[in-house]
């Protein structure tokens, strides 16, 4: 996975609303910059044939869910920006496959419309190398600065207000049966053990920007993601998983991969 100029920064919004979906804290897009009309949610269910788990209440239509999660989440931040992606339908749905992209270390750009960041990636010379700008990270710090702001109690509670809905929309993914939980630590996981350093080389290779480093070049996107954010918001992003983890009573030790993959 590369590092394009016109394209850097497409995948955070949606890779930190793991954190929604997981922890219901990441729910902030570029609505300042120009913003893609929203689509339905791009669901891929993890195997054909199979239906929700036999306990599982029967969802209730989208423009109802949606209200539900609107409901239990409006309360976590006043900020338009948040607001305003809570406008977004099928909620649900969106929320479960995020979660499971997340945990996975899958893209979850087909769940969410997001806008391009109105600055553009850039790169600083580093000895005879390139190196991501500061002034580059510094475009997702008011996303961290928000995310590090909210109450990991209240997240906690929201999320226990909505678990009956997320795991149901969950199990009709092509989960049935497997708890709803794993997935959520496993996917806060990933973002508590995101990688963090204080300088990133880049090079051109074409029109596009790719890690210097062979081992960062091979990370998934998750980690990708949080490289380009920089160390001090990947600190502050991952300083909150841990919180917001510890709220819910969740282990963030490894367990054996109970997600399945797609």
């Amino acid at each position: 996975m590369t590092i394009q100029r016109s394209m850097v920064g497409k995948t955070w919004a949606g890779i930190l609303l793991a954190l929604a979906a997981g922890a219901f804290i990441a729910i902030v897009t570029f609505q300042h910059s120009r913003s893609r009309p929203a689509a339905s949610p791009a669901v891929a269910p993890a195997a054909a044939g199979t239906g929700p788990a036999i306990d599982d209440p029967p969802l209730p239509p989208a423009a109802r869910s949606d209200s539900q999660v609107r409901d239990a989440l409006a309360s976590l931040s006043p900020r338009n920006l948040y607001q305003e992606w809570l406008s977004t339908d099928h909620l649900l749905e969106r929320l479960a496959a995020i979660l499971v992209d997340v945990a996975n270390d899958e893209s979850p750009n087909r769940q969410l419309p997001i806008p391009f960041p109105r600055q553009r990636f850039s790169a600083v010379r580093a000895g005879g190398s390139l190196a991501i700008s500061d002034r580059s990270y510094a475009r997702y710090d008011f996303f961290a600065n928000v995310i590090a702001s909210l109450d990991e109690r209240q997240v906690a509670a929201a999320y226990h207000r909505l678990h009956p809905l997320l795991e149901g929309a969950y199990h009709l993914l092509g989960y049935p049966g497997k708890p709803l939980d794993r997935v959520t630590s496993r996917a806060l996981r990933r973002i508590a053990d995101a990688p963090v350093r204080e300088e990133v080389r880049v090079r051109k290779a074409g029109s596009l920007f790719v890690y210097e480093d062979p081992a960062l070049e091979a990370l998934g996107p998750v980690e990708k993601q949080f490289l380009r954010m920089g160390p001090r918001n990947t600190q502050l992003l991952k300083d909150q998983a841990r919180q917001i983890a510890s709220a819910l009573g969740m282990s963030l030790q490894q367990t054996p991969d109970l997600v399945g993959s797609r």
